[in-house]
């Protein structure tokens, strides 16, 4: 059976065509795929709580129980706007859950898996992530309630948004030399793959004849990689009304 690789689909709206095409998507794989690795940034903004999910996320969540039901093994990198993820990953679906990446075996292949956002980060980005990874963010999230995490999520997304937009297009181009020495230091430790997401940028090169491939995001174009008898390949979902 074929393992399917997805990241930064940053899902909001569950009547956006990126979130239906990847629910239609997801539904057809039912049965048919050994894991679904999600490599961060599915959500736009997700913690977990105990006893609530995000309500915009049912329908991507109710494909996933039934991905679960029918032997797909689900596994979840944790990316800079979905993280903490919770009793639902971990209780309801029995995920694997990679906070900061880590290796996965697939047949006889060892393969690092991570979000990416490490790869090129500045000093300012890693303390600002340190700060909500830890274990008082964590805290601090879990006793406000989930209408006000929400709320606040839509205020720091939009900012990020025009900041982004503000940003010359060079800040956009895809760093391959560090993605390549990243790689290539999990390859020294054994690794024989290498896969990311965070740079919705698709990219595919071999690198000492090991892949290193960064999925691209699932948007407009709905990448997403697929590993088959041994073979890594990326390709594109073409839904009959993508641009709806």
């Amino acid at each position: 059976m074929k393992d399917i690789f997805i990241a930064d689909a940053h899902l909001t709206d569950p009547n956006d065509a990126s979130y239906r095409h990847l629910v239609d998507f997801l539904t057809a794989q039912c049965g048919q795929i050994r894991h679904l690795i999600l490599l961060g940034d599915i959500f736009e903004f997700w913690v977990g709580y105990r006893h609530c999910v995000f309500s915009a996320y049912l329908p991507l969540l109710q494909v996933l129980q039934q991905l679960q039901a029918n032997g797909t093994h689900i596994v979840m990198v944790e990316g800079n706007h979905d993280f903490h993820m919770g009793p639902f990953f971990s209780e309801s679906l029995k995920s694997t859950i990679f906070p900061d990446g880590g290796t996965l075996k697939l047949d006889d292949l060892t393969v690092y898996l991570c979000h990416g956002d490490t790869i090129a980060a500045t000093p300012n980005y890693l303390r600002l992530r340190r700060f909500f990874r830890s274990s008082f963010a964590k805290m601090l999230i879990r006793i406000l309630p989930a209408d006000t995490t929400w709320g606040i999520s839509e205020i720091l997304g939009n900012a990020s948004r025009k900041r982004r937009a503000s940003q010359p297009k060079r800040q956009h181009t895809l760093p391959e030399a560090r993605i390549k020495q990243h790689a290539s230091q999990h390859f020294k430790q054994g690794c024989e793959a290498f896969l990311c997401g965070h740079f919705h940028q698709a990219y595919h090169q071999q690198l000492d004849q090991h892949p290193v491939i960064v999925v691209g995001n699932w948007g407009q174009t709905c990448h997403y990689a697929v590993h088959e008898n041994g073979q890594f390949n990326l390709e594109i979902y073409q839904p009959e009304a993508l641009n709806d």
